[in-house]
């Protein structure tokens, strides 16, 4: 089974698949390419925003492209980029089209592999740091960006759906200051037990005794929950192995 890779549109009776998709900032859904303007998914959002908006040039967002000298100035439609979390007009609002310094020089995915190489390397990846958004009107969005970043380079074990998987950094505390975090699935449905031998196996770690300590609260989760009834674990959280 192959899942593909993207957000689906939210506009009804759309749903496509979009691997760029776009963000509405002002009724905070995704859209497609072809409804990701305002006008083209009709946001209500908007509607309400632009009868509130005068005519002072201050009420609309300019385009950040070329540092703002994009030939449309400013508008009312804006589109955040997931990536550098910048504005931009619809001209401009996709990676390639404002050359986002943050976009990966090889082709985007186009698909899930199901199935781990066994001979592939897993590499600590430096995640996306949420805490500087903390308290600000840009954490809901932050959250989302650090989801999807963490989701295009998480390993996992193969089968599982894209609704049962939790995605979180895992950290390895074996007492030698080691603090790098490697992306890892892991189903919802399994005891946090069965995870902790799952991920003791793909890192390769010496037989030892182990807790899961949250990191967010320093607090250690009970090994014999099913993942999905922890309310304190989410998406996109620091879990660290912790010898005993």
């Amino acid at each position: 089974m192959v899942e593909l890779l993207g957000t689906h549109c939210e506009y009804p009776e759309c749903n496509t698949l979009d691997f760029l998709p776009v963000y509405c900032i002002h009724c905070s859904k995704t859209f497609c390419k072809r409804h990701g303007s305002a006008p083209d998914h009709s946001c209500i959002s908007l509607i309400q925003t632009n009868s509130l908006i005068s005519s002072n040039s201050s009420s609309f967002l300019p385009c950040a492209y070329l540092n703002g000298n994009c030939k449309n100035q400013k508008s009312p439609i804006s589109f955040t980029c997931s990536l550098c979390l910048k504005n931009f007009c619809v001209e401009h609002r996709h990676v390639d089209d404002h050359k986002c310094s943050y976009r990966s020089s090889s082709s985007p995915p186009t698909h899930y592999s199901t199935q781990i190489n066994k001979n592939e390397i897993i590499k600590p990846t430096d995640n996306f740091s949420k805490e500087k958004f903390i308290g600000t009107k840009n954490e809901a969005l932050a959250n989302k960006v650090a989801i999807m970043k963490l989701k295009q380079t998480a390993k996992g074990p193969g089968g599982i759906p894209m609704e049962n998987r939790l995605h979180v950094f895992v950290q390895i505390d074996d007492g030698d200051g080691n603090n790098k975090r490697y992306p890892f699935y892991l189903s919802k449905l399994w005891p946090l037990g069965k995870g902790l031998d799952y991920l003791t196996k793909e890192l390769k770690l010496l037989p030892a005794n182990r807790i899961i300590l949250l990191d967010r609260e320093q607090i250690s989760l009970d090994l014999s929950t099913t993942i999905n009834d922890l309310k304190e674990l989410h998406d996109a959280d620091v879990i660290i192995l912790k010898k005993i």
